[in-house]
């Protein structure tokens, strides 16, 4: 499967992201943004690696994996004034191409739905997410903003206010663009109740997909 991330501190090299799409969500703020997620004013930046911590500065690096989700908390510190979660993605190679999908699909999902509650839990107000990077920009920026959306409805957020996404290649830029713009559609328009035909069947596979692992993941926690 690889390395699901895509975040790169040599990415955009301006100091001020651009704000490309924003959307007030059930008193959550979902932002979407180009630039150096290391800018944004934020209380937490989220930071993708794998088991390795191979992303992670030697001294930063945590001891430990974490056996209860799959999301580090890592304080911030007189050196470094941000707060960091690391979100652990597990690789298995020996899978055929579609499990592997799949399997992106969900770890994706449940990675930022983790971010979230941890985030919450410890009372951060605003927090940043990177790319995912999944097969193309259209599923990676399906499952992260349905992840936070679906999330929003489901759980209340008692602190965080602000959800970030930060862009920091020109290429996700349009396709994150019209995923946002199609997945909040419905919530505002009270004329429509269902998505428009319209739509490339990559998106609707995706949104479908998202649905199931949603609902699997309902049926799983209860009782």
């Amino acid at each position: 499967m690889g390395n699901n991330f895509c975040y790169s501190k040599s990415g955009m090299q301006s100091t001020m992201s651009q704000l490309l799409c924003e959307q007030k969500f059930n008193g959550c703020d979902v932002i979407l943004t180009a630039g150096n997620i290391e800018n944004e004013l934020v209380d937490c930046i989220v930071q993708p690696t794998d088991q390795q911590f191979s992303n992670v500065p030697q001294n930063d690096k945590p001891s430990f994996i974490p056996t209860n989700g799959n999301c580090i908390f890592v304080g911030s510190t007189k050196k470094n004034k941000k707060n960091y979660i690391l979100a652990v993605v597990q690789e298995n190679n020996e899978l055929c191409i579609q499990d592997q999908y799949d399997e992106e699909r969900q770890l994706i999902y449940e990675s930022i739905q983790n971010c979230l509650k941890m985030a919450n839990a410890r009372q951060i107000r605003s927090i940043a997410f990177p790319v995912f990077q999944s097969k193309d920009h259209t599923t990676s920026a399906t499952i992260m903003i349905m992840a936070i959306k679906l999330y929003i409805i489901e759980q209340k957020l008692n602190s965080v206010t602000k959800i970030f996404i930060s862009l920091n290649q020109i290429e996700q830029v349009a396709s994150f663009k019209w995923v946002f713009q199609q997945i909040f559609e419905q919530y505002n328009s009270t004329k429509s109740k269902s998505y428009s035909s319209t739509i490339n069947p990559t998106f609707m596979d995706e949104y479908k997909s998202i649905r199931l692992i949603q609902q699997v993941a309902v049926k799983e926690s209860t009782p």
